[in-house]
């Protein structure tokens, strides 16, 4: 029996540990693609300009970092589930690894949630500064609020209206906007072609020469702010998920490895 019920804890730790890696593959995909989506690194780049909470580059390191430990300890899970009757060091490191990720996840999970609760007290203030430094150009702040605008179809934080001080080039007549806060025929925020370029800055300037709320076909007259703190919030949910979501799956493996350490030594114990 107790050979049985060691076959059944060794089979179900393996089975575990192949979910277990596939979570690991899972959480470094989700940190790669937070640092390599274009949209969403200027999006990290436009809410962390002037500011000095990283938090949403950092929790994607921490997803690369221990999604990268994740595969390491899971080759050593299957040491552990192969070789714990012959030694206890694979199993209790093993043990330990899990512990160590679990706590690195689960505190991860928990400084997302609270970046997640700052975002409507911060994020108005952040796009508000982000404004008085705009200057038109190939700069970090023009392109992240090209790419925004692109995204989400919006112009602006509030509306056209926040470009108003900015001093743009007559080329070849006088933008009041960017052209990606135009209607685009080509949604390409790094060469933006807009469907009529001179209507959409004739319209702009009339929006913000005007008090009342004007609506046209060739300006986005919808802010961004709106759409830009869903799409925060909802990649902040995903980092969040990932790491507690996992963090919690983990207690299974943590449990499962000390059951089967604990019938190894009480085995160990019959003997004599």
């Amino acid at each position: 029996m107790g050979s049985c019920g060691e076959c059944l804890a060794k089979f179900g730790l393996i089975t575990f540990n192949i979910i277990f890696l596939l979570s690991g593959i899972a959480v470094l995909g989700v940190g790669i693609w937070v640092r390599v989506d274009k949209n969403v690194v200027n999006m990290q780049n436009l809410v962390e300009f002037d500011s000095d909470d990283k938090s949403l580059s950092t929790a994607a390191y921490v997803l690369i970092g221990f999604g990268s430990f994740v595969l390491v300890v899971s080759a050593f899970g299957f040491l552990a589930a192969c070789c714990a009757s012959k030694t206890k060091f694979f199993i209790v490191g093993y043990i330990v690894f899990l512990v160590i990720i679990f706590i690195g996840e689960f505190a991860g999970g928990i400084s997302a949630a609270v970046f997640k609760g700052k975002i409507d007290h911060n994020l108005p203030s952040v796009l508000t500064k982000s404004f008085q430094k705009y200057k038109p150009g190939n700069g970090l702040l023009p392109k992240a609020w090209d790419y925004m605008q692109t995204w989400l179809s919006c112009c602006g934080s509030q509306g056209p209206k926040d470009y108003k001080s900015i001093n743009f080039t007559s080329i070849p007549y006088k933008h009041y906007v960017p052209d990606t806060c135009c209607f685009l025929s080509n949604n390409d925020p790094e060469n933006p072609k807009a469907v009529d370029e001179k209507k959409c800055q004739d319209d702009a300037v009339k929006i913000q020469t005007n008090n009342n709320n004007t609506t046209s076909s060739y300006v986005h007259t919808l802010g961004c702010y709106d759409s830009l703190n869903e799409k925060i919030k909802s990649h902040v949910a995903v980092i969040i998920g990932v790491a507690v979501g996992i963090a919690m799956f983990q207690l299974l493996g943590i449990v499962m490895s000390i059951c089967i350490c604990k019938r190894d030594r009480d085995d160990g114990n019959n003997v004599y």
